[in-house]
């Protein structure tokens, strides 16, 4: 038990190696960059104007969006059509890879024209909004619909954040200390909260969705979800008074981008290990918007315009240690009223979770899916149970064990 109780402990460790150094994109001359779209050998940056490279960023060229000043605040690609989010004047499209727009607003309403993101859920385009909510675009149509019943609108319609995972499509909107999910499927979205180990509720500025495992960052640190974004437990960097505004992932690396409180220094930091562990990359940026992957690179999105930095083979693809079957003892052990179990498989096959009373009488089910070979954790609530021991069974198509936990109310 101590040994996984070690394995647990947030380690925020400061690494004085330094990557290579940041490089601007001098040829950009927009200073504010607000979106970027990784599109083979083409680059299209989103700042005053949209510019566009051609050739994974060796030359650039601006391309007029309209014929007035625009802000490019969302970019997307899907079945062909480029998608760019504007602050004011909605949705364009172009179906020649930015070489001609066209205006894509039909359906949006009030203050649906100030884009925030893209994302896609099967064949269903969701717009997320600065002020007018969330919307959707079936495959194969020209309209916008309304995303928003039983969205508050005053507090929820200003979108910080959206993402999807496997069942689930989450929102964090406004400061209101609450996200929101919304079940694929379900007529109406799902009002949650975020609470910090001090007690605090807090919102979420970003996601990042690796299918059931969620990330979420707001002013009071990292939280990670194993359930699809049903519920959050911190994950490090919460001891510093900092506020999380973005991540990316590359491989089995997680970055999150995020500043002090003061809003002066920007860093950017590093999990190899899905968050149990921290380690700072580098800081150098006037005010950071958003990271991404691309080209074995980091890029930036600043407030002083776009960087990038070469990343070592290491750091795009750390060593992966061989995974054996595990079942760790829960933590914390006794616990009130939910505990963590996590647990490793070595291989791609079907994985039963079980939790049983003294009589062994069956009184959970937490996993009963096909895995592939990784390092996972599940999570049990026993709220709605009595006092006692219990037995969780880890069941697979080659092995089984079973451990002991005491829930003490």
């Amino acid at each position: 038990m101590q040994q996984f109780i070690c394995t647990l402990v947030i380690s925020i460790i400061f690494s004085s190696q330094y990557f290579a150094q940041w490089n601007k994109v001098e040829q950009i001359t927009s200073p504010f960059i607000y979106s970027v779209l990784f599109d083979n050998n083409d680059i299209y940056v989103g700042g005053d104007s949209l510019y566009i490279s051609r050739d994974k960023g060796q030359t650039w060229e601006a391309s007029i969006v309209t014929n007035q000043p625009i802000e490019i605040t969302a970019l997307f690609k899907y079945e062909g059509k480029l998608f760019a989010g504007t602050y004011g004047s909605g949705v364009f499209i172009s179906s020649n890879n930015g070489m001609s727009w066209q205006s894509f607003n039909l359906g949006l309403m009030d203050f649906a024209y100030y884009a925030k993101k893209f994302v896609l859920s099967g064949d269903t385009v969701f717009y997320a909004t600065d002020g007018g909510g969330v919307y959707y675009l079936l495959n194969n149509t020209n309209e916008w619909h309304e995303y928003n019943q039983n969205l508050p609108s005053q507090i929820a319609w200003t979108i910080n954040d959206i993402a999807v995972t496997n069942k689930n499509l989450i929102v964090s909107a406004g400061a209101s200390g609450y996200y929101y999910l919304r079940p694929k499927g379900s007529p109406e979205w799902i009002e949650k909260r975020i609470q910090t180990p001090g007690g605090i509720y807090t919102t979420p500025n970003a996601f990042l969705s690796t299918g059931d495992i969620v990330f979420s960052g707001s002013r009071f640190g990292i939280y990670k979800s194993i359930d699809e974004g049903n519920s959050f437990d911190s994950v490090g960097i919460s001891a510093m008074d900092i506020s999380v505004v973005c991540f990316v992932k590359n491989n089995n690396r997680i970055y999150a981008g995020y500043t002090r409180a003061s809003g002066n220094d920007f860093f950017v930091w590093y999990s190899d290990d899905f968050g149990i562990n921290w380690n700072i990359l580098d800081h150098q940026f006037l005010f950071l918007r958003n990271l991404y992957i691309n080209d074995n690179k980091i890029w930036a999105a600043t407030n002083d315009g776009l960087w990038y930095n070469e990343l070592e083979t290491t750091s795009s693809d750390p060593i992966v240690k061989p995974i054996n079957f595990n079942l760790e003892q829960n933590y914390p052990n006794p616990f009130n009223p939910s505990t963590s179990i996590r647990y490793a498989i070595n291989s791609y096959q079907f994985v039963s979770i079980k939790v049983f009373d003294l009589l062994g009488r069956e009184v959970k089910t937490l996993v009963d899916e096909y895995k592939s070979a990784g390092i996972y954790e599940a999570k049990f609530d026993a709220s709605n149970l009595s006092s006692g021991v219990y037995f969780y069974r880890l069941k697979t198509d080659t092995n089984i064990e079973i451990k002991k936990m005491i829930y003490l109310k």
